[in-house]
């Protein structure tokens, strides 16, 4: 992909990239019919045998020790305000070492020369483990090599490919290209010096799918299921409201499925795993999450990372102005002191122990 975007399609790319934070703050876009966490009851321990104090969210996810499972989910990039946002998450992620997910870098895949935001965030928040990002639409129609300078220029411990068909859909494009995107994925996998990660956007990847990720040799499926941000819905609002997708968007208003089903259809794929598949089968949970009690949740049901967007970004805007990495600070400890509790609530001692004690019940 070499076109460069020319002043007008640049103008109009920021513009969507602005609406997108300004929509996913809104609570139309929110998923608030439904909160599926609540189908899910953690089983307390009344004699936990361990000390509060002892409790241990330290954890390797992508080969990098990290201090929790929580991590930084893909928001924005591109723009000048997702600089100032990016900017912020970047520094708290390497204050607080969770991972931080970068959002898409489309822009720099058709503009090469230009040097982005997320370029110039790395290039000073050297200690933070940034994870590149990239729509399937873009690896499917660029050359693995343009990919893979993403991951290069940001210094990257991983690589997303985040699929997202009902939101290209709504954003009234021409086309959607989606057709061979298994081959697409597997020529990545092949040539990534970093795991490849393949997400959804808030409506699901099913364990069938998530099985043939697993099958072409992806490292990661973050099932990142409905019950938070609606990508379908902040796209449609942008459009005119007589439009085709803007008049659809109540009808799919649900779709998708959340990230609680994901997890609970994961079940029998992840129990018929022997220790050693299962250690290598790394399953993220994002989508809805709004606690610490919701991590703990998702890490019961079988995730071993719990990504967070909407919340640490609502946490960032007071009276619609961006505030201070004090803020996103505040939020991550308090997502962190909610899971331990938890933890220690069901006499866990440490994030592994999720994987060999079945602590929950429901459906």
């Amino acid at each position: 992909m070499s076109i460069l975007l020319g002043m007008e399609d640049l103008k109009k790319f920021e513009q969507r990239k602005k609406d997108h934070i300004r929509l996913a703050l809104d609570s139309k876009t929110q998923n608030l019919t439904h909160h599926d966490f609540l189908r899910i009851k953690l089983v307390p321990n009344a004699l936990p045998e361990l000390n509060f104090s002892g409790v241990n969210l330290e954890t390797t996810l992508l080969n990098q020790k990290l201090s929790s499972p929580h991590f930084i989910s893909s928001m924005t990039a591109g723009h000048k305000q997702g600089f100032e946002i990016n900017s912020l998450l970047a520094e708290a992620a390497g204050m607080k070492n969770w991972l931080f997910c970068v959002g898409s870098q489309k822009r720099s895949l058709i503009n090469p020369k230009e040097i982005s935001d997320i370029q110039q965030i790395a290039k000073k928040y050297k200690k933070t483990k940034l994870v590149s990002n990239i729509g399937l639409e873009e690896v499917i129609q660029s050359k693995p090599v343009d990919i893979l300078k993403l991951t290069n220029s940001i210094q990257a411990v991983g690589l997303i490919i985040h699929v997202n068909a009902l939101q290209e859909v709504f954003q009234n494009k021409k086309d959607v290209v989606m057709k061979n995107g298994f081959k697409s994925i597997a020529e990545i996998v092949k040539k990534s010096d970093v795991p490849v990660i393949v997400k959804e956007v808030g409506f699901g990847i099913s364990s069938e799918m998530a099985q043939k990720l697993f099958d072409i040799g992806v490292d990661v499926v973050d099932v990142a299921g409905n019950g938070g941000t609606h990508w379908g819905m902040i796209e449609a609002l942008r459009q005119d409201p007589l439009t085709l997708s803007a008049r659809a968007i109540e009808h799919f208003s649900d779709w998708g499925l959340s990230t609680v089903d994901c997890l609970l259809d994961l079940q029998s794929f992840l129990n018929s795993l022997d220790t050693k598949e299962r250690a290598v089968t790394s399953i993220w949970a994002s989508g809805g999450i709004r606690s610490g009690v919701d991590s703990a949740k998702a890490l019961a049901l079988g995730a071993s990372a719990v990504g967070l967007a909407q919340p640490l970004l609502k946490n960032l805007f007071i009276k619609n102005k961006i505030g201070s990495v004090d803020k996103v600070i505040q939020a991550m400890e308090q997502f962190d002191f909610e899971l331990k509790t938890a933890m220690f609530c069901l006499g866990i001692g440490n994030v592994s122990e999720f994987s060999i004690r079945k602590v929950w019940y429901g459906k």
